[in-house]
């Protein structure tokens, strides 16, 4: 089970107080016993502009490491159930819109993907992948996500993360909201909601479009 708190933190150009949501996943609480695939904590902020999903883990290691986030924006057409493509088994997450998958071995890197009927790659300078090994921690960034979405009437996200193996079929070993799996087994995710926390005024805006901070639609 995850539990939330909040943390506030001040920002500019929005019309209220930006909101760092944590939610908590206990330690030990996985199948297989690898530490770099056990949750235990994940961050979701956004400053009105970009969202920002942080995931700890209880020890990162260098050699290896696969990690996963979804997102389900309602009201527009998402995945099939069991659909990614990166082929984890993994059910309950039906109307995933982005999925973005994560490695640490060989130096790291991602894969970035939105939903249009079926999963297209997205521009790699719409979305970052970080790595933190002094806290064991994984950051995702969304460049002008938060942006976007509210000028269109979004006010929230569903979203999940996940640990996996490198292949084909793996399950997921830990979700924050779902059921993980051991090797060879089938995983089970849940949604969990995040309301985005500041919306830009319609004059902050025009005073980010002037400073060509926008960013344009990702595809």
């Amino acid at each position: 089970m995850k539990n939330l708190t909040a943390l506030c933190v001040v920002t500019s150009l929005v019309t209220s107080v930006a909101m760092a949501d944590m939610y908590y996943d206990p330690t030990g609480d996985i199948a297989t016993g690898n530490p770099n695939l056990d949750i235990t904590q994940v961050e979701v902020t956004d400053d009105g502009v970009d969202l920002f999903v942080s995931m700890t883990v209880a020890d990162l290691d260098a050699d290896w490491g696969n990690y996963l986030l979804y997102i389900n924006l309602s009201g527009y057409s998402g995945s099939g159930d069991n659909d990614n493509p990166w082929g984890r088994n993994i059910s309950g997450l039906a109307g995933a819109n982005y999925f973005m998958g994560s490695w640490l071995d060989g130096g790291g890197g991602d894969d970035s993907y939105s939903y249009d009927g079926g999963w297209h790659s997205l521009v790699e300078s719409y979305v970052d992948f970080s790595i933190d090994w002094a806290t064991s921690t994984v950051t995702w960034t969304y460049y002008g996500f938060v942006g976007y979405y509210t000028n269109n009437g979004v006010t929230d996200i569903g979203f999940e993360v996940a640990t996996t193996g490198g292949n084909w079929g793996d399950p997921a070993i830990d979700l924050l909201g779902g059921q993980g799996g051991n090797w060879g087994e089938g995983s089970t995710g849940a949604w969990t909601y995040y309301e985005f926390s500041t919306v830009p005024a319609p004059s902050a805006l025009a005073l980010l479009a002037m400073a060509g901070l926008n960013r344009r639609r990702r595809s």
